[in-house]
């Protein structure tokens, strides 16, 4: 589908609007343009695509943290401004804000902002990680009263001005002019982030799932079943598919992990450079060349960690499942 005829241009009348809102009598810089997001299924490589490879280029910084869970999160911005004309979303804030004992969605975003999404044990590895390794309590609580006394005047412009007073600085004081987010969710997402950054490029990471289920099986956090875990990544891949249906086809580059890593490695880095419009970057570079391989990404881990008879067992219902994907993408 083609970007509605009015769609950039609103864009930019918001742009400009969102750094000169009369509620605000603070300086406030350009938010920065045209934001990359790397999302894809848990597992399938977000992060050394989104945080170690593209976060080396002299024009790109990665977010702090690399996952910003307050945009695409349940209840989170994307949301907020989805519930102004979809039901079913507007439905799920109530929800969301009736789970927090909150009578609205914006009075439960402000709990989480200032809690889970500030500062948390990340359930991974235990290590704290949130808004608060960038954004102090003092820049969040001025940024949130923005947002707050703006909302009603542009949802759409409140929440980029929002999301630029948290992000922007961090990404200006290392140099960077555009900045990219790992959030894996971003991908399930990428219709409600397009209705925020019609200018924005995404990079949706596939990989095989057999090996995704392999990973997540060897993680502590992670279930010790390769079916349950198979059934994760294919619920995963359907959502990202019935979500990316929705934005231009230009928005989004599918880069498959395993061609990136060895069978079309050459390919597949040019296709990144060309999508988001960068030119190549010595240190970017020189991470992929020594850094990024087969050997390293695990390929093809899946067949050396379970017996013969489960590896049949395990690859017929993965061919099932790539068979029923394959439908489902090829249905626009």
């Amino acid at each position: 589908m083609g970007i509605n005829g009015n769609r950039q241009h609103q864009y930019q009348e918001a742009h400009v609007a969102s750094n000169t809102h009369m509620g605000s009598t603070r300086t406030r810089s350009p938010i920065l343009e045209r934001p990359i997001f790397v999302g894809g299924v848990s597992r399938s490589g977000t992060t050394v695509v989104g945080k170690a490879l593209l976060g080396r280029h002299h024009d790109i910084a990665c977010t702090v943290p690399a996952e910003m869970w307050f945009i695409t999160d349940t209840g989170g911005v994307c949301d907020l401004v989805a519930a102004e004309s979809n039901w079913a979303t507007a439905c799920k804030n109530y929800a969301n804000a009736a789970r927090l004992r909150k009578l609205t969605p914006k009075a439960a975003f402000r709990v989480q902002i200032q809690g889970v999404w500030y500062e948390r044990d990340w359930w991974k590895d235990g290590r704290k990680k949130g808004l608060f390794q960038s954004v102090s309590r003092e820049q969040l609580d001025t940024a949130l009263e923005d947002f707050e006394d703006s909302y009603i005047d542009g949802p759409r412009d409140a929440a980029r001005r929002l999301i630029a007073d948290l992000i922007d600085p961090s990404v200006r004081e290392r140099g960077g002019s555009r900045w990219v987010d790992t959030t894996p969710d971003s991908a399930r997402n990428a219709h409600g982030l397009y209705a925020l950054y019609p200018d924005m490029k995404m990079i949706n990471m596939e990989r095989d799932g057999r090996d995704v289920a392999a990973s997540i099986v060897a993680r502590p956090w992670g279930t010790d079943s390769y079916d349950a875990a198979l059934k994760q990544w294919f619920r995963g891949r359907q959502q990202i598919a019935r979500s990316i249906r929705q934005v231009p086809p230009d928005t989004v580059l599918t880069v498959q992990l395993e061609d990136l890593l060895s069978k079309d490695r050459d390919g597949s880095y040019e296709q990144i450079l060309n999508h988001l419009d960068i030119d190549d970057s010595p240190k970017m570079r020189s991470f992929f060349t020594k850094r990024m391989s087969a050997e390293a990404g695990n390929v093809g881990r899946w067949r050396t960690d379970v017996s013969v008879d489960e590896q049949r067992r395990i690859d017929g219902r993965f061919q099932r499942m790539t068979d029923e994907l394959e439908a489902t993408i090829h249905t626009r």
